[in-house]
């Protein structure tokens, strides 16, 4: 059966004491919490890791616009869904560094470009150790406005720190090691800066 947000968060629900959730606009206080959360959290969870599951490579579409910045001589438009731009690689595998992302677009000086990125993802493409960590935390997040009580967040915070662990070995065990960009700098897709993976 495939997963969806509602059995999400009904997991998530239950693991506090709250009542199922069938749908996100029903009329309870669970749905009115988890689905102003959800998609802020199941999004923020995706930056937690470079995930394997979630990693794409696509050759990106050149954009036919004015380039104000003169630095820059090419514009390429985004994949829809993207979280995070891991690196910009030519047709040989060879990954640059001299490029601007900004307003969902990259800016670049080459005339061809392959994007690898994290992909948002459907949730019945999440893996079994994914949604784990999806529910631990939506029930983190959910917690103290539906039940009040800090000692049931401190013990659900715990569990989610735990959760993520596991996921993370579990996700690099998929591939092996792959240097992108230097030293692991990964650049912010919405944001444009530079963020540096910590270890």
């Amino acid at each position: 059966m495939a997963m969806t947000k509602e059995k999400i968060a009904t997991m998530a629900m239950l693991r506090i004491g709250g009542s199922p959730i069938t749908d996100f606009a029903a009329n309870t206080r669970e749905a009115q919490v988890v689905s102003n959360l959800y998609e802020t959290v199941k999004e923020s969870l995706f930056n937690y890791a470079q995930w394997n599951f979630a990693t794409k490579k696509t050759a990106l579409a050149q954009l036919n616009e004015t380039i104000v910045d003169k630095n820059y001589t090419f514009v390429y438009s985004l994949p829809a869904n993207t979280v995070r731009i891991l690196g910009v690689m030519d047709t040989n595998g060879h990954y640059y560094t001299d490029y601007s992302v900004e307003n969902n677009k990259i800016y670049t000086t080459f005339g061809s470009a392959i994007l690898t990125y994290l992909e948002l993802q459907d949730e019945d493409e999440f893996p079994a150790f994914f949604t784990e960590c999806l529910v631990a935390k939506l029930a983190f997040e959910s917690a103290e406005a539906l039940t009040g009580q800090g000692s049931t967040q401190e013990r659900i915070y715990r569990e989610f720190l735990d959760k993520l662990k596991r996921a993370r070995v579990a996700d690099g065990q998929e591939n092996p090691p792959q240097s992108i960009i230097g030293r692991g700098s990964l650049i912010d897709a919405h944001q444009g800066q530079f963020v540096v993976k910590q270890s």
